[in-house]
């Protein structure tokens, strides 16, 4: 960018001020003008700018005193005021070639704003924006006044230098805004797609768990049912050795043999008493 070339006003116009008819007035109105390019020089830019609103008070009709006073607001920072007063100069500026380098400081002032980035001062009263936005608008803003610029003065290779370094400084930002809003749009994205993983893990992990406790109660109802069986098992012979024992049942055939059997007894033993006894002997009866 070409800023070497801003141009100031009471250095250009000095002849044809003195051009002018001398009068109270203007002797006055030159005066202040002059002392306030003195501070200019010694950049007390606050105090030259009271002398130039004092002067431009005095003849408000003069283009030269709102010129510098354009200038002395920029170098401040107060861009606001800076196109204020470079608009009320170019109004009253008679000559194209005056008027275009009132034009060409207004953009210089939106070009240095809008390099010097978001958080400038002049930038932030300018755009009423926020963040690239307010260098975009000002790319913009100074585009527009290199252009009428131009126009007035199509020879001016400062602001045509300038114009062309606004267009590629706009279009480098507003490509980095791409790139910025597709990289956000692709955290998101990353984000959003993160976010459902975590709660499929989630999902997953909690299934697992009740998975895990099903089989750990399914294992303890098994283990509780096998010491049950366990105990059941072992209380029976207990039960068995406690119970008296049944007397095994006799079939009909068992209890036929047994009779014959002692039948056949019975029979032996009369035969032996009958051998025993012998003869039979007469006994007297007693009286």
């Amino acid at each position: 960018m070409r800023t070497h070339r801003f141009v100031f006003f009471f250095s250009v116009c000095i002849a044809w001020m003195c051009s002018l008819s001398v009068t109270a007035t203007a002797q006055s109105y030159r005066s202040t003008v002059n002392e306030g390019n003195e501070y200019y020089r010694e950049e007390e830019y606050d105090r030259a700018r009271e002398l130039y609103e004092q002067a431009a008070a005095t003849e408000a009709e003069r283009p030269e005193s709102h010129f510098n006073i354009g200038n002395a607001a920029y170098r401040t920072e107060d861009i606001q005021k800076a196109l204020e007063a470079y608009e009320k100069a170019g109004m009253r500026v008679r000559d194209k070639a005056t008027l275009a380098r009132t034009l060409y400081n207004a953009g210089n002032t939106f070009l240095k704003a809008a390099d010097e980035g978001k958080e400038h001062p002049a930038l932030q009263q300018a755009a009423g924006a926020q963040g690239a936005d307010l260098r975009e608008q000002a790319y913009r803003q100074a585009i527009e006044w290199y252009k009428k610029a131009l126009k007035l003065d199509p020879t001016d290779e400062d602001a045509r230098y300038n114009l062309t370094y606004a267009r590629k400084k706009l279009d480098e930002l507003q490509q980095q805004q791409q790139n910025q809003d597709q990289n956000k749009d692709q955290q998101q994205k990353q984000k959003d797609q993160d976010k459902e993983q975590d709660q499929q893990n989630q999902d997953k992990n909690r299934d697992e768990e009740q998975q895990k406790k099903d089989q750990q109660d399914q294992q303890q109802q098994q283990q509780q049912n096998q010491k049950d069986q366990d105990q059941e098992q072992k209380a029976k012979p207990e039960q068995q050795q406690s119970k008296p024992k049944e007397e095994p049942q006799m079939s009909k055939q068992q209890a036929e043999q047994i009779l014959r059997a002692l039948e056949r007894q019975e029979k032996e033993l009369q035969k032996k008493k009958r051998q025993q006894v012998g003869v039979r002997t007469s006994v007297e009866k007693d009286w």
